[in-house]
């Protein structure tokens, strides 16, 4: 892949060496991509980025320069791979003014990267209102999860938004939570937009209720997306668990199915309806599906381990 990227890269600049009488555009683009693909080979790639980034600004449909930062990105990514890992493990331990402090030192090699970018923007937001976790309570586990997804390179804001507003829920006196709360909206204000949420409703009855509507409409992937982002949150929450083997059993995932329930009945075991959802779950499996008894599992492999 980087033998062909660096090939039509290399293509790309000698058809623009050979014009024979450039316009002052074309001479530039020369000029940029000379300097660029000098620093490349010196392995000076945030130096190589910045020239194939003022390509770009002169011309943007030059496909080129764009795989050639990819590529850049890729090199760099793998010399920086450490402070990539201790940034992670920071935001992981919900340190976030320190976090911030070794992303700036990401940025330094990288300064155009798109996610530190936006990242040191939400991590300057994030450390002024709570530079780490303060306590180990249920309220920050699920504020440092939500700000774990806000921060991830694949952000998922609306479920930072539920995690945020739960954490406020459970520790009303805690001022920071709406501060961040506030924060998310002001950066996604669609999230605040589309909340279908009542005000004297809680953030996962709102959602295992929405969970809920969304079987008896046979819409079962939605189900399941509004019943993971409970469980995310609350691993343990019975109703959640039973609500979601339902919406996989519908999705013929049976292994899902089977092991949503059998948490359920593993944290209620006097709930008297999980036994015939189980019982009606080997019913609708296949015959291949089905577990394999115990007994002929150990069996099976007592006869394997013969000689």
């Amino acid at each position: 892949m980087k033998t062909l990227l660096l090939t039509a890269a290399l293509a790309a600049f000698c058809g623009l060496a050979a014009l024979a009488q450039p316009s002052p555009d074309n001479f530039d683009l020369k000029a940029y991509y000379d300097k660029a693909f000098s620093h490349y080979v010196a392995g000076e790639y945030a130096k190589a980025i910045e020239q194939w980034n003022m390509v770009l600004r002169a011309d943007p449909k030059q496909t080129t320069a764009k795989n050639m930062i990819e590529e850049a990105r890729r090199k760099m990514a793998g010399s920086s791979s450490d402070l990539k890992g201790a940034f992670a493990r920071l935001v992981q331990r919900a340190q976030y003014a320190d976090a911030l402090q070794k992303l700036e030192e990401l940025l330094a090699t990288d300064p155009t990267n798109p996610y530190y970018v936006a990242a040191q923007g939400r991590l300057r937001t994030i450390s002024a209102i709570a530079p780490r976790r303060p306590s180990t309570s249920r309220a920050w586990g699920a504020a440092a999860d939500g700000i774990s997804a806000w921060l991830g390179e694949k952000a998922d804001l609306p479920f930072a938004y539920d995690a945020l507003r739960y954490a406020a829920e459970l520790a009303p006196a805690e001022r920071a939570f709406p501060r961040l709360v506030a924060a998310l909206e002001t950066e996604a204000p669609q999230l605040k937009l589309n909340d279908t949420k009542p005000e004297n409703i809680a953030v996962l009855e709102h959602k295992k209720e929405k969970a809920l509507h969304h079987i008896y409409d046979s819409k079962f992937y939605l189900a399941v997306k509004e019943l993971e982002g409970v469980l995310r949150l609350e691993p343990d929450d019975v109703t959640a668990l039973k609500r979601a083997g339902s919406a996989y059993l519908q999705l013929k995932d049976y292994r899902q199915a089977r092991s949503s329930w059998q948490r359920a009945l593993q944290l209620s075991p006097g709930d008297e309806q999980l036994p015939e959802y189980l019982k009606a779950l080997d019913e609708a499996m296949p015959e291949t599906a089905r577990p394999e008894p115990r007994a002929r599992k150990g069996a099976r492999k007592k006869a394997g381990s013969g000689s």
